[in-house]
């Protein structure tokens, strides 16, 4: 009955008349209504195109040379150190090009390092990717004895490496497995330029070379003919950063 009454109660009451909308408001609410797959649309489209000219147009590196510390240096004296390898280097792959690329990894291998855990676990996960594709085989570092307790990457001195199978990949022995910068005169006496730094409000330039006080050159291990192949040509570079390097304690 109610139904009934209602259906009385409303006879004469019409619906609204559709709206018309004209061309400017139909394009206004489309924008309103599909703006953010736009958006998501261009930002998918621009992160595809890196990606292809990583894979394809990127320049392989000649060189890779990862400096892993708890405090990196300053980005002017990151690209100095890689114009001046360049500089010294050897076009290997053939490109018509000497390339070297400068990889930093911001971490230490003690938990009161880790200020920024997460920012840390980013940095030993892409460490961990690098090495085990090949990517680094130059390394600046300013614990050498926390990389190879972790890692177990380094090579001694004379190319041999440690025994793998060892508590702490022989970390113990970590000073006959690099050199301190210092030692080497080729990398002491190298040209790093200037950084900027703000002492009591006045900007102050500092020697590049001071930036790098207190690193440890080494060198990657190498553990299978594969990596024999694919370091023998690098290690002509390693030769000649470490030539007339004395080493002292410390």
């Amino acid at each position: 009955m109610a139904s009934e009454y209602l259906k009385w109660k409303y006879k004469d009451v019409k619906p609204d008349p559709k709206k018309e909308y004209t061309k400017k408001e139909l394009r206004a609410n489309w924008w309103d209504y599909n703006l953010k797959w736009v958006l998501l649309g261009i930002a998918a489209a621009v992160a595809l195109g890196f990606l292809i000219r990583d894979i394809f147009f990127r320049t392989e590196p000649d060189y890779e040379v990862a400096i892993i510390a708890r405090a990196i240096p300053p980005e002017e004296t990151r690209d100095a150190l890689k114009a001046r390898l360049e500089e010294m280097g050897e076009d290997l792959n053939g490109d018509g090009k000497v390339v070297a690329d400068v990889l930093v990894y911001e971490m230490g291998f003690d938990e009161e390092d880790y200020i920024d855990v997460e920012m840390a676990q980013a940095a030993v996960t892409r460490l961990t990717v690098d090495l085990s594709s090949g990517n680094v085989y130059l390394i600046l570092s300013d614990d050498p004895e926390g990389f190879q307790r972790r890692f177990g990457a380094l090579a001694y001195l004379d190319g041999t490496v440690a025994d793998t199978d060892t508590d702490g990949y022989e970390a113990e022995n970590w000073r006959d497995m690099c050199y301190r910068w210092e030692d080497c005169p080729v990398l002491r006496n190298m040209d790093l330029g200037t950084y900027s730094v703000f002492m009591d409000l006045d900007e102050r330039q500092i020697d590049g070379q001071t930036a790098m006080e207190g690193l440890y050159v080494c060198r990657r291990g190498i553990f299978s003919e594969e990596q024999r192949d694919k370091y023998e040509d690098a290690d002509g570079l390693w030769q000649e950063l470490v030539a007339g390097a004395v080493k002292t304690e410390g």
